[in-house]
């Protein structure tokens, strides 16, 4: 079962969704007895939230449509089906109700960014950590804790540090935070005001250029090439309050910046009295050796330096961290307390044990190896059914990759890509930003493939519209 949901139609998501079914039931093409996939499955099938499966799922069933069976799935009601009904909504809102019952179309696939290979992350080991923690609790844990975040977890995140990037950190000059996203925006609001100049890599995260500029800031950027930000062409006739980089892993175009131009870097910052952030987001995974060092290690009262959880672990678990110079410190940890006080201590608490334990070291050694497997699957894939030259951008790290073509994209590659039921992001230059991380071997297969028939395809050409 396969239909579509039309985002530019006035009525709500889950009402096209209920339309759909309710007149698929009452026509008798969804006859009684007949299973639903489940909520979780639909919304995959239909690319959107499951919320909106769930919705439509409980008026279907309040109004009598469908029944569940405990531990066995949802089916269509006894008596529900009226011989020579006809659907009377608007054609607005029925908009999904006339394509109910198609053929099966292929899944959707997604090289989407910055997502883990969730369903591998050891589930049974946090979960009874978690459980063994709320069982331990003091009473004084259950209280307000210090804004900085538990000092235990602190330590602990200091000595990962130093070992796996070399970073230089006393645990006193770590603030835990709810993510990477909120370290930038607390640093965001302690050093930029309006007017400020803040530089920035040229191309980079759109969000977090957002965040960048929140507080009124003007955002200069620096372009960058296969190794990095052209440290070069950092602007002379300005001081810029920070600088934004990502230097062991640039995203998107994944390269590694060269000691030559971490030093100019530096000596630039310390010229112009500015902060680099440094933004650490994924490089625990390097498939050629070991991680690199940071850049923090170079310059720690210069670097703040930006880390989390979310690639290594996974994204709900909000945490993240940021190491910041002595000078800052304590205006930081008094922002953090501004802001929300301090993040959740049982997390905190599960992250102590499950690094002392040794399950974080297991885990990222693990993936690091599957990664490297769906990365050179992807590159194979990429040869068998791309029949165009191309060239991949960056070091073999991360959880994405960049192809760059030699030759112009096809006109309205982008709708090709959604004709094929394919998800890539298209960078300028006729370059293809492919996160792999989530996606399964065959999946990366079949991606692949169906991004080799969006080249090739001889459909009628559409607009040129960049994502």
């Amino acid at each position: 079962m396969w239909f579509s949901i039309d985002r530019q139609a006035t009525a709500p998501m889950f009402r096209q969704v209920f339309n759909a079914l309710q007149a698929a039931i009452l026509t008798g093409q969804l006859q009684a007895g007949y299973k639903l996939p489940s909520t979780r499955e639909l919304a995959e099938q239909l690319n959107v939230s499951r919320n909106v499966i769930l919705e439509a799922y409980d008026l279907l069933l309040a109004e009598g449509y469908i029944n569940g069976r405990s531990g066995a799935g949802t089916y269509v009601a006894e008596g529900a089906c009226l011989i020579g009904y006809t659907s009377a909504e608007t054609d607005d809102e029925s908009s999904a109700s006339s394509a109910v019952l198609k053929e099966p179309e292929q899944p959707f696939l997604s090289f989407r960014t910055g997502l883990p290979a969730l369903e591998l992350f050891p589930m049974k080991q946090w979960g009874s950590i978690l459980q063994r923690v709320c069982m331990d609790l003091s009473t004084a844990e259950l209280a307000y804790g210090d804004p900085s975040g538990n000092f235990e977890l602190r330590q602990l995140l200091a000595q990962h540090l130093r070992r796996t990037r070399g970073v230089i950190s006393k645990p006193e000059h770590i603030i835990i935070t709810n993510g990477a996203v909120q370290a930038l925006q607390l640093i965001v609001r302690l050093l930029l005001q309006s007017g400020d100049v803040v530089l920035a890599e040229d191309p980079s995260n759109d969000d977090l250029r957002s965040i960048l500029t929140s507080t009124g800031a003007v955002l200069q950027d620096i372009p960058v090439d296969d190794s990095g930000l052209q440290s070069q062409k950092l602007p002379q006739d300005v001081s810029p309050k920070c600088i934004y980089v990502t230097p062991s892993h640039q995203f998107p175009l994944g390269g590694i910046l060269p000691i030559q131009r971490r030093i100019e870097l530096v000596e630039y910052a310390r010229r112009t009295g500015s902060f680099i952030l440094e933004d650490d987001y994924d490089s625990e995974f390097r498939y050629d050796g070991a991680p690199v060092h940071s850049l923090q290690h170079l310059c720690p009262e210069q670097v703040i330096y930006i880390g989390t959880f979310s690639k290594i672990m996974f994204p709900s678990l909000r945490v993240g961290y940021m190491i910041v110079p002595e000078c800052l410190v304590d205006r930081c940890r008094q922002l953090k307390k501004l802001s929300d006080y301090q993040t959740p201590s049982i997390e905190q608490l599960a992250l102590v044990r499950f690094m002392a334990k040794g399950y974080l070291n297991a885990h990222i050694l693990k993936m690091k190896k599957l990664y490297k497997r769906r990365r050179e699957q992807l590159l194979s894939a990429l040869h068998e059914h791309l029949d165009v030259e191309f060239r991949v951008l960056g070091k073999a790290a991360g959880l994405h990759l960049v192809v760059e073509f030699s030759d112009p994209l096809p006109v309205g590659f982008s709708d090709r890509l959604k004709e094929e039921a394919v998800h890539a992001v298209r960078l300028p230059e006729n370059r293809l930003l492919l996160g792999y991380g989530h996606l399964d071997e065959q999946q990366i297969y079949e991606g692949a493939c169906r991004i080799g028939k969006a080249m090739k395809s001889k459909k009628p050409a559409y607009s040129l519209a960049l994502e």
